[in-house]
């Protein structure tokens, strides 16, 4: 499916009934086959059929034998944690120095309206490698709104389940999965951030044959080996890593290392590779020798630790925390690395490269005397991570394809969600998409090397952000859901007095969102609302849910029958 086909598809009620079918799709597929073809315009042809239909051609990638990863382009995938939208030179930072991840952007693309799924990690990482939106499959959705809206002890059954809210059904085809099936060989290395405690839904169980580095927590206690933090109240094991390093080793250099002995392993076959960073998520923490010529460049800035009130939270305005200099400083190194080993290799000329973050930088807190310990900013965006104003959802996305002639001017201001990226790296790779599995995503692949500035997606963008009531706010972020649709943005701050309280911006005027127009324009804001409830009657279906969520014989885990948000 070309992005031209997807561009006319609408993402609506549409893209949900292929979700919920997909829980029984093999007794359904004929009618998911008759709904695709009804929404597409296209005769619908099942990914197993294409991948069949492929492999049966005398060029096609299954038959590549003879040096496959010469005939066939490799990807590699950097997911940096936590990054912000100006974090980069190339993005306008003025404080960090990113010489490689400049360079990479000066070769390649650089997408200029690029956003995450969700304003926190372990959700944004979800729809990223299952091409959904995370609400869909209960992440974010806390118990307390499922019970809300029908679901009796959701809470206590999602207590009782743990780590479910961050969990990618097993039985769902995702990113790694898809490349397997045609034949890449796959390694991860570092987050992972959802499964469970178990190292059940680990990154072996979704397509990758190598994972390093990975484990269901969202940060480790010490970017230092081994990685550990005797301060800690609740002491945490370390990433499980190939093998242990000498103690004070950085993370991100032993993250580089065993991602780049992995391609060597790969460097034969056709391959996908992952390296997510745990840098530049807290603790904060970086060598010496990186953090002090920020510790130089902070001290000649006549203005530091720069703040403003909003929502009653505060968020930084100005970017010169020098330790997180050095984080940044290292991330680029890394990439560097990687670059010059693809190089050496003879890789670099049939390898994609793919840079981004998985939501935005760390800005906000709730409370003025904390400002001096949030490391960035995304001025002028509005706040950061955990809030959906453009600070903590845009994101920087950078794409190097050698195969391709990039767009002229080396921009790209199509707009893109986090749900894109598993299509995308599929349509990067020659491969046949998977529309039964990334339901929410489209491949931007085209705008790589085409102006597709003024192409408009097929449907809005949606969020959602969750608070339980037993939460605490330490970004001082409320409930939220919002949806993006052209040049409007609604955010629909549900809980806030009665009845909610709706925000209107008109993003591609004023994408800094000072000007709530929702008294000026009543009619958009209500049909956008509008949008906003239909998305969520989608979240809950009965048999996902029965079938996900039920531990045990108890049953309290099990949605009633008919149960909709």
């Amino acid at each position: 499916m070309s992005i031209r086909v997807v561009l006319r598809r609408t993402l609506s009620v549409s893209a949900v009934l292929v979700f919920t079918i997909m829980s029984t799709y093999h007794i359904v597929r004929h009618d998911m086959a008759n709904m695709i073809e009804n929404y597409t315009g296209k005769k619908y042809s099942s990914p197993s059929a294409h991948m069949a239909n492929t492999a049966n051609k005398k060029d096609g990638p299954a038959n590549k034998k003879d040096g496959p990863s010469q005939q066939r382009q490799n990807i590699v995938l950097v997911l940096i944690d936590d990054l912000g939208i100006g974090d980069l030179k190339c993005y306008g930072s003025s404080f960090h120095e990113t010489p490689n991840i400049d360079a990479l952007a000066a070769e390649g693309v650089r997408f200029t309206s690029a956003y995450a799924a969700h304003p926190k990690c372990g959700p944004a990482r979800l729809a990223l490698f299952s091409g959904v939106y995370p609400a869909r499959m209960g992440s974010p959705v806390s118990g307390h709104e499922l019970e809300k809206y029908g679901m009796p002890n959701a809470f206590k059954c999602q207590k009782k389940m743990g780590d479910y809210k961050m969990r990618l059904p097993l039985e769902r085809t995702s990113m790694g999965g898809a490349f397997k099936l045609n034949g890449y060989r796959t390694g991860y290395h570092g987050k992972w951030h959802f499964g469970d405690a178990s190292g059940r839904g680990s990154p072996l169980d979704h397509g990758f044959e190598v994972s390093i580095g990975a484990t269901h927590k969202g940060s480790v206690q010490s970017h230092f080996a081994p990685y550990t933090n005797p301060d800690h109240i609740k002491q945490v094991p370390p990433p499980p890593m190939s093998e242990p390093r000498p103690d004070g080793t950085y993370m991100a250099d032993h993250l580089t290392d065993e991602t780049i002995g992995t391609i060597k392993k790969f460097k034969n076959d056709p391959f996908l590779v992952v390296l997510a960073h745990y840098a530049v998520h807290t603790p904060i923490e970086a060598p010496e020798d990186l953090v002090d010529p920020y510790e130089k460049k902070r001290n000649l800035l006549d203005e530091t630790d720069q703040f403003t009130h909003d929502h009653n939270a505060v968020y930084r305005t100005s970017q010169d925390h020098a330790t997180y200099g050095g984080m940044m400083t290292a991330v680029d190194n890394s990439l560097g690395r990687v670059m010059q080993a693809l190089k050496d290799m003879g890789l670099d000329k049939n390898t994609t490269v793919v840079f981004t973050s998985d939501n935005g930088g760390l800005a906000s807190s709730i409370k003025e005397k904390n400002m001096p310990d949030i490391p960035t900013t995304n001025h002028p965006y509005r706040h950061g991570k955990t809030w959906l104003y453009e600070g903590g959802i845009r994101v920087p996305l950078i794409v190097h394809a050698p195969d391709r002639k990039p767009v002229e001017g080396g921009e790209s201001a199509f707009l893109t969600t986090g749900t894109d990226m598993y299509p995308t790296l599929l349509d990067l790779a020659g491969l046949p998409l998977q529309p039964n599995d990334h339901v929410d995503g489209i491949s931007f692949a085209e705008a790589v090397t085409t102006n597709m500035d003024g192409a408009v997606r097929g449907g809005p963008l949606f969020w959602h952000f969750a608070v339980a009531p037993d939460q605490k706010l330490g970004r001082g972020q409320p409930a939220c859901s919002a949806v993006l649709e052209g040049r409007w943005k609604l955010l629909d701050f549900y809980t806030e007095g009665k009845g909610g309280k709706r925000e209107l911006y008109d993003i591609r005027n004023d994408p800094y969102e000072k000007n709530n127009v929702s008294k000026e324009n009543p009619e958009i804001t209500r049909r956008m609302f509008i949008k906003i409830k239909e998305w969520r009657r989608t979240w809950a279906d009965e048999k996902f849910y029965e079938k996900e969520m039920k531990k045990g014989d108890d049953g309290i885990c099990v949605a009633p029958e008919g149960m909709r948000i």
